[in-house]
């Protein structure tokens, strides 16, 4: 029974946030249904945040629910440098997509972008790719090693991860590398946070880059051939992001090689105040 509190805490939190969400009408009768339900995310994530450190203390019995779920800021240089490092690695990772692109002669042009997406860029990885991680590979996955063990939790977790990015606007063959690409994603993530002594920064770092640097190409940064082959740029021709890729999958596997090679050498250590179990092995 203990999956009971993990299970219905987000099914008091989304309806809550739907329901603040709605006193918007009394100040703006037109507002469009999807600001409203940005503004309903926005404050579920305020009261997810709100709970935490209450379920920390009682779930999980620690007194320090920062440090659990991976935010230690009390080595400053340590947060940035996990960071940087993560965020470097998703350069790099871009970086190899548009060389292969440009060598086949699928960029036409490269041009500049306006400050107003540069900003946007920065929200996104401060802001979307900073919740998600502290939802997903912070608290769910502590959640999820507490239930199920540190092996099937990193599965679940990213399971779920990934099924929480669905989306109707697409068919069932795009949608399928998609949420696939985001599972295998999940895993790298969780992964990166393990490798890293259970820090989150390089998760954040990771992550954000990627997220951040591929809108700033969608922005009109790169501007690729309509002949380019769909597979390597999104599952289909009508959803353009390379994490449901053909060459996406296989950046991701193969980084799962080399993670999996590098837990052999360094073993499995994260940072949590969570009783769990860590003794299956590496998936």
């Amino acid at each position: 029974m203990q999956w009971i509190p993990t299970f219905t805490l987000f099914l008091f939190l989304y309806p809550a946030g739907w329901i603040c969400s709605r006193f918007f009408y009394l100040f703006d009768r037109d507002i469009s249904s999807n600001n409203l339900s940005i503004i309903g995310t926005v404050i579920s994530f305020i009261l997810f945040l709100a709970v935490l450190p209450s379920w920390g203390r009682i779930r999980w019995k620690t007194n320090n629910l920062w440090l659990s779920i991976g935010l230690d800021t009390n080595n400053k240089f340590t947060a940035l440098k996990k960071f940087f490092s993560g965020f470097i690695f998703s350069v790099f990772l871009i970086f190899i997509l548009v060389v292969f692109c440009f060598i086949c002669g699928w960029i036409d042009r490269f041009d500049y972008i306006k400050f107003t997406e540069f900003l946007n860029a920065i929200l996104l990885i401060v802001g979307i790719v900073f919740a998600e991680e502290i939802v997903f590979r912070g608290w769910l996955m502590e959640e999820m090693t507490l239930l199920f063990g540190w092996r099937k939790g990193v599965i679940l977790q990213s399971a779920i991860f990934s099924l929480a990015h669905y989306r109707s606007d697409i068919g069932l063959l795009a949608l399928i590398p998609f949420l696939s690409g985001l599972f295998l994603f999940g895993i790298v993530l969780t992964l990166r946070r393990t490798m890293d002594r259970g820090l989150l920064w390089g998760c954040i770092g990771l992550h954000g880059g990627l997220v951040g640097l591929w809108y700033l190409f969608d922005s009109g940064m790169v501007v690729f051939s309509i002949e380019t082959p769909y597979f390597l740029l999104g599952p289909s021709r009508n959803m353009v992001n390379p994490i449901g890729s053909v060459i996406g999958i296989t950046i991701l596997l193969t980084i799962l090689l080399f993670q999996r090679r590098l837990f052999a050498r360094t073993g499995r250590f994260l940072t949590s105040t969570v009783n769990a179990s860590f003794k299956d092995d590496i998936p």
